[in-house]
């Protein structure tokens, strides 16, 4: 299992290096009215929540290795897709291979990173080797985006040339991992419908029910910002309140720097946690989230970059924590389905944000002012609404 444990951190750091994440967004404006854009988005995020549950359980049924593969190859091909997209149909083919892949890894990769510390002997070590793990595949996302962006000046569709090249390396170390022998095979529910129920029957733990929760809260929240910040640094540039950099290079710089923020934050997460407690760090953290969007709802500045780079310092944070309290208590035939129902929640309240969301705007042209001052106020308010029965539930909370 050494090799598991010596290889993991490449290849969570290559399924990272995703260069074309700074300018997706403006990569389908090129394309796109607004409207479709949010549209492919929800698409994406449907097409997740569609495949989570049934990889998660693929996963415990299958094993982890095989999951992992097949989704390197959902990753390979929706590069491929993209490249092609010069319509709505070839980028929505990307968006429902890039959801494969993001399902067929989600809650895979960390349950893998688990066994396979349990099955060398120091599982014990799980939260702290979590957390250097996500630092390092957040510098590698954050060198990604430097490139994507810098590329992206030149021709936006450099950038995921860039990302298939390394894609296809994080394949190659998939295939050189072995299956960690913790049992779980065997465990796992031969009837999907039962295999659901188990995994299910673990949120009336009060303790664990909170957390996914939240979780799920946080999830929404954190990726607000970073679905409009490349329409806000796009409005910016075009009111002439960005005049140092193109909006694919800004907006490369600022997500590598909210990267490189996020790595650090992720470093730290485990000695934060052990500091000020659980629930008054995981609470801080949310109220971050919150305030980010709030700022950016109130005025396009240059000035509100600085808080834009804050964006995935809070998430980053809480992911260590909140998986090294979850995952030991989930029985081993169901933690992949279980990390799998916690994605699934999380990314239906996304997609059913953005899809309320498209239907708020016209259906043609990029976003206004206005408009997406409006848009960031109402995810403010949904975030608000979101984390009121968690303060008010904390209290009957053990979360230590």
């Amino acid at each position: 299992m050494n090799r598991n444990i010596n290889l993991y951190t490449w290849y969570y750091a290559a399924t990272s290096f995703l260069a074309w994440m700074p300018v997706f967004f403006l990569y389908f404006s090129e394309r796109l009215s607004l409207s479709e854009v949010l549209q492919l988005e929800a698409i994406y995020y449907i097409a997740v929540v569609i495949l989570e549950v049934p990889s998660g359980y693929f996963s415990d049924r299958i094993g982890r290795k095989m999951t992992l593969l097949i989704g390197s190859i959902f990753l390979c091909s929706a590069i491929v897709f993209y490249m092609l997209g010069n319509n709505f149909s070839l980028l929505c083919v990307g968006q429902l291979l890039f959801a494969a892949h993001m399902a067929f890894v989600s809650g895979t990769n960390t349950v893998f990173h688990f066994e396979s510390l349990k099955s060398a002997g120091v599982a014990n070590e799980y939260g702290t080797r979590e957390a250097q793990v996500n630092k390092w595949a957040l510098i590698s996302g954050g060198l990604g985006a430097l490139l994507g962006g810098w590329l992206g000046g030149f021709d936006l569709v450099y950038a995921y040339w860039l990302s298939l090249v390394v894609a296809f390396g994080s394949f190659v170390i998939t295939i050189l991992f072995y299956e960690p022998q913790d049992g779980k095979i065997d465990q796992a529910s031969g009837n999907f419908l039962i295999q659901l129920i188990k995994s299910t029957s673990f949120l009336k733990n009060p303790n664990i029910g909170w957390l996914f929760g939240l979780y799920a809260v946080m999830y929404v929240m954190v990726h607000v910002p970073y679905e409009f910040y490349q329409s806000y640094l796009s409005l910016l540039e075009h009111s002439r309140l960005l005049n140092y950099s193109s909006a694919p290079m800004m907006s490369g710089v600022l997500y590598a720097i909210a990267m490189f923020v996020g790595a650090y934050s992720a470093g730290q997460s485990i000695k934060w946690k052990n500091t000020l407690g659980m629930k008054p760090f995981l609470f801080l953290m949310l109220a971050i989230m919150i305030l980010i969007i709030g700022l950016m709802s109130i005025t396009l500045h240059s000035y509100l970059i600085v808080v834009i780079m804050m964006r995935s310092f809070a998430w980053s944070a809480v992911k260590a924590p909140i998986f090294e309290k979850l995952t030991p208590q989930i029985d081993a035939g169901q933690r992949a389905t279980f990390h799998s129902l916690m994605s699934l929640v999380s990314r239906l309240g996304f997609f059913a944000l953005l899809f309320g969301l498209s239907l708020m705007i016209p259906s043609e042209g990029a976003a206004t002012w206005p408009e997406l001052s409006l848009i960031l106020k109402v995810c403010l308010g949904v975030g608000i609404i979101g984390a009121l029965p968690l303060i008010l539930t904390s209290r009957q909370r053990l979360i230590k």
